[in-house]
């Protein structure tokens, strides 16, 4: 039957390997964010990161609607208060980012994680809007890699089970798009901050 709210069960639509990745590529994507992040938010990325683990390891269960909303509502009063409000650049990224990990503990499928690989390719771009250095964009491409090794991970077959080739699959279609990437580069410059 259907898995209830709480139930201890375990993820049976996410592959190991594609929780993983996914696990490395939140700390990834997240990493660059700490200069401008509170540091309830790593907090948060620990307890959900931890509790999502024990609910694959099923010595969890997912965390029942109760639990799921006053967590949001704390997040949201979190950004509240450690930037004066919900709008403004710097809150909405904060906000981004709370989300994207809360989303860790409503992950039951693979489209739900498929959610999340997607949130977190917009979480990547997001740091850019705080910095946009040489060293930054050569940064991204880890959480970047990260990212498609868990959409890859999420995949059935015998390559998406193991994390090391994985990885190199990832890798290699990321030097795929290099030549893309660097045409877009030259035909379409920065442009200044908004």
């Amino acid at each position: 039957g259907p898995v209830r709210d709480g139930a201890m069960s375990p993820s049976p639509g996410i592959p190991r390997v594609g929780l993983s990745w996914l696990l490395v590529a939140q700390a990834l994507v997240i990493l660059p964010h700490l200069g401008h992040l509170p540091a309830w938010i790593i907090l948060l990325w620990l307890g959900c990161a931890t509790w999502r683990i024990q609910i694959y390891r099923m010595r969890a269960g997912f965390p029942r609607a109760w639990i799921k909303a006053p967590l949001l509502l704390l997040a949201a009063g979190g950004v509240w208060f450690s930037h004066g409000g919900l709008v403004g650049l710097d809150a909405a990224v904060v906000l981004l980012i709370a989300v994207f990990i809360l989303k860790l503990l409503e992950m039951r499928t693979r489209r739900d994680a498929l959610v999340l690989v997607f949130l977190g390719f917009f979480a990547v771009v997001t740091a850019y809007l705080f910095d946009d250095s040489m060293l930054a964009a050569l940064y991204s491409l880890l959480p970047v890699t990260a990212l498609l090794a868990a959409l890859i991970g999420l995949q059935q077959g015998a390559l998406a089970s193991q994390p090391w080739p994985t990885l190199r699959l990832a890798g290699g279609l990321l030097l795929q798009a290099l030549p893309l990437m660097l045409l877009l580069i030259v035909f379409f410059p920065r442009l200044g901050p908004l």
